[in-house]
């Protein structure tokens, strides 16, 4: 099953058509009952409206990404991860893809608790057919965005897997997240952002030297070379930046402290404007009340259906 992200939400502030980059999710490899209950097959509704809400921090993202449409003589396939880790590999198959829009296929599982997620674009990405279909599946008709020298980016889509072992708080407002707990919402905004190229573009590889990240407008904002990670895949460990005029670590670094919610900051932002997507910086504050109120109206809608139709345990809420 496909849901577009954020959908509901649209709906429920009135932008429709405003957001540019459509984050598309899709459930079918949720085997292990992280987003689906697995005696039911119901979709485990607030956990799924916070991972949309985790797509509309990416609602100011704007591109021309070319739609992914086999035609006569046409194919392409991409292998990824198993998104709850529920067998081998997987290989999907002359899927069509929307223009502005990236696929995200998702699940979850338990395994050694202390990593919370992890995130990729998948691998042994192929496409034969006539030349504007193959620039369409490798690149989305983004000029410069393969190779050693790239300054522009653009995927297909990803796969994300979530730890099922963690203590995860699916709450939209922080209010009620524990001091032991992981926060998902925190957690799905870094992994969405991985497959929209932080830390795995060719462009933001070509802006890497010596340990420090070289992006315009991340040393603009963060006022030199910006630090990374060992591995160069995130901002070093500590880097500091605003939320709204908060001093905030940054979203993008390596990980998330337990009972803590971390949003995007500038510097995150910014890092997303070098590898080459125009970007206006969202929610603003008014907006994210909105949102959050508009996740809590969906899942007090859902509980109450839910136990009308089913009774107390099959909610299947978080």
């Amino acid at each position: 099953m496909k849901r577009i992200a954020a959908a509901a939400l649209t709906l429920l502030l009135g932008h429709g058509s405003a957001l540019a980059l459509t984050i598309e999710f899709d459930y079918s490899f949720d085997t292990r009952g992280f987003f689906t209950d697995p005696v039911t097959g119901a979709a485990i509704t607030e956990r799924r409206a916070v991972l949309d809400l985790a797509a509309s921090f990416y609602s100011g993202f704007a591109d021309a990404l070319a739609a992914i449409e086999p035609q006569a003589g046409d194919s392409w396939s991409v292998s990824f991860t198993h998104p709850s880790l529920g067998g081998p590999a997987l290989t999907v198959v002359d899927q069509v893809i929307a223009a502005d829009t990236v696929r995200i296929y998702v699940g979850g599982s338990a395994s050694a608790p202390g990593v919370l997620g992890f995130a990729n674009t998948g691998y042994n990405l192929q496409a034969s057919g006539s030349a504007s279909f193959v620039d369409a599946v490798l690149a989305r008709g983004q000029e410069n965005a393969l190779g050693a020298g790239a300054s522009d980016y653009a995927t297909w889509g990803g796969m994300i897997w979530f730890n099922a072992a963690n203590d995860w708080y699916f709450g939209a407002s922080e209010s009620g997240l524990g001091s032991s707990q992981s926060d998902f919402l925190s957690t799905a905004i870094h992994e969405i952002g991985h497959i929209l190229g932080f830390g795995t573009a060719a462009s933001w590889t070509a802006l890497l030297d010596g340990g420090y990240f070289h992006g315009a407008a991340s040393m603009a904002e963060y006022g030199g070379p910006v630090p990374v990670d060992r591995y160069g895949v995130h901002w070093a460990e500590g880097v500091m930046s605003l939320v709204d005029g908060r001093a905030q670590e940054t979203l993008m670094d390596p990980s998330t402290p337990a009972g803590q919610r971390q949003l995007p900051t500038a510097l995150d932002y910014a890092g997303f404007v070098d590898i080459g997507w125009q970007v206006s910086p969202v929610p603003e504050p008014q907006t994210y009340a909105m949102l959050l109120a508009g996740v809590a109206l969906l899942a007090a809608r859902h509980r109450r259906r839910a136990a009308d139709l089913c009774g107390p345990l099959q909610t299947g809420a978080a």
